[in-house]
């Protein structure tokens, strides 16, 4: 049975409890210890995530292409997703989540991200090509370590050329930038990457724990 046609299946026998974005799910999850399955869906995709007792516990990602399950689909989440949340039983839970567990849950709670800067718009996901040109004051930075993260996972990395400037190609979406000088010194913001090709500025001038 395909995963949409399963999940149908399940839902049909479970109890709608509301719409939330993907914060106000997690948060309403955890206060309520819901066991449950937040659906989102357009017309490209379809996003699940599973909860027990509280805890998003699984992910599914399908599209045209396939299948994703676990932290692989947590990766594909996008910005902007609104979620139906339906109240499903545990034993059914419990068997999803064995297909699908999520690993590291990082991806979904990604602590102090309302203290950290973001460049760009949001808009639809394609490939485009991301290029950074890294300063210190009014200097571009010869040799800093610039790498693009999804939660704790690194996506690429590089090292910026003589004008400071690094290159990335990349789905489009939301990513961490993080940006180390010489001295090992830490900058990080998020960006914003929504067409085929962005050309943008990193300041950096101070240090800042990443794993704050």
């Amino acid at each position: 049975m395909a995963i949409n046609d399963l999940v149908d299946e399940i839902l049909e026998q479970s109890m709608h409890k509301g719409r939330f974005t993907l914060s106000e799910l997690l948060h309403y999850s955890s206060i309520h210890s819901m066991t449950g399955m937040g659906v989102s869906r357009d017309g490209t995709h379809a996003f699940f995530l599973i909860f027990s007792r509280g805890e998003p516990d699984g992910a599914i990602f399908v599209d045209e292409k396939g299948t994703l399950f676990g932290d692989s689909a947590v990766l594909h989440l996008g910005v902007g997703e609104k979620f139906d949340l339906y109240q499903v039983a545990l034993p059914v839970a419990e068997a999803l989540v064995s297909r699908c567990r999520i690993f590291e849950k990082s991806h979904l709670k990604r602590n102090g991200r309302l203290d950290i800067p973001i460049i760009g718009t949001p808009s639809r996901q394609r490939v485009g090509v991301l290029c950074l040109t890294v300063y210190v004051g009014q200097a571009p930075l010869a040799g800093a370590y610039v790498s693009i993260r999804k939660g704790k996972l690194v996506i690429t990395s590089d090292v910026t050329d003589s004008g400071g400037r690094v290159c990335f190609r990349l789905l489009n979406g939301r990513y961490m930038c993080v940006v180390s000088d010489r001295a090992g010194e830490r900058t990080r913001c998020i960006i914003e990457f929504h067409e085929s090709q962005v050309e943008t500025r990193v300041d950096i001038g101070g240090t800042e724990d990443e794993s704050r």
